[in-house]
């Protein structure tokens, strides 16, 4: 090896699924090239049975993998109806029942790809050492907790307060490696527009609707001391209710923000059917985010 060439960490970001996967998807990652996997969740619609045969597909993947449960995994169509209605608050606990059975199966079908939440995992990637902070499951964004009934029982998480504290205890476990955090929506503090990057746009007040929680931890791992080097997530489509885009990717304070929620992800594209990932390329001090259509 030359002295003075920084190793270099691949990783493949897989943004909202929803179904969009095949063969040729297995097939190009397995001879990609890359580090790592990570899916932002979604991998289901509004079934869970189809979002379990990709599921499964995944398991063909020859490369680590791992995946954080999405606001459509494990969830069926009025439980996620009942979290994203204001009125319909009050039924949220009843139709969250089967939700942990549900997360179970997502997780058999998943094989040695690795459901992931709450939690760090220390890996050497390309020489790369990295601390990957794994965030709050299920989240629908804004201020509010989804699923929570899940949350404390599974978790013990039962406020947004408690999830904040859980993700900075994340964080204080790290060693001295740099950060990268997996989330499903990813952090507030990043823009108040409906086209912001995870801002809300399916409501007529434009707003932040990234995760406080997530924000905290980000911002108690810089004020310790620590380096991030990016934060990927997904949830709000980078194609907005109103037709325009919102960034895949921005930089604040030193830490690369990407989300990957091309949505579909499967397009024609000049006549040719193409799928789109985001690559990361990281080093020890830096991150950097392309969007790749195959």
């Amino acid at each position: 090896m030359n002295e003075g060439i920084a190793q270099t960490a691949t990783i493949g970001v897989i943004g909202d699924v929803h179904l969009f996967w095949d063969g040729q998807d297995v097939s190009f990652f397995n001879d990609g090239g890359y580090d790592l996997l990570l899916f932002v969740g979604d991998l289901a619609g509004y079934t869970q049975l189809r979002g379990l045969r990709v599921a499964r597909s995944l398991q063909k993947l020859r490369i680590p993998a791992m995946c954080i449960p999405g606001n459509h995994d494990g969830l069926h169509a009025f439980q996620l109806g009942a979290e994203i209605t204001p009125r319909a608050h009050r039924l949220r606990n009843v139709l969250s029942l089967g939700q942990a059975s549900r997360c179970r199966s997502l997780d058999r079908a998943l094989g040695h790809v690795e459901l992931v939440a709450y939690c760090r995992r220390r890996l050497t990637l390309g020489g790369v050492p990295l601390n990957i902070v794994v965030g709050r499951p299920h989240s629908i964004g804004g201020r509010r907790l989804a699923c929570i009934r899940y949350l404390a029982e599974h978790y013990g998480i039962d406020s947004m307060e408690a999830s904040a504290a859980r993700l900075r205890s994340l964080v204080d476990a790290c060693d001295a490696a740099p950060i990268l955090f997996l989330a499903h929506n990813g952090p507030s503090g990043l823009g108040e527009r409906a086209s912001s990057i995870w801002g809300c746009d399916f409501r007529k007040k434009e707003e932040d609707w990234g995760d406080r929680d997530l924000e905290d931890a980000v911002r108690h791992a810089r004020g310790n001391g620590r380096s991030v080097l990016a934060a990927v997530a997904g949830h709000m489509h980078r194609k907005t209710k109103s037709g325009k885009l919102r960034p895949g990717q921005i930089e604040k304070d030193g830490v690369l923000y990407v989300n990957a929620a091309e949505v579909p992800r499967h397009r024609h594209i000049d006549g040719r059917k193409r799928r789109h990932h985001v690559k990361l390329t990281v080093t020890e001090t830096t991150a950097n985010a392309e969007d790749v259509w195959v």
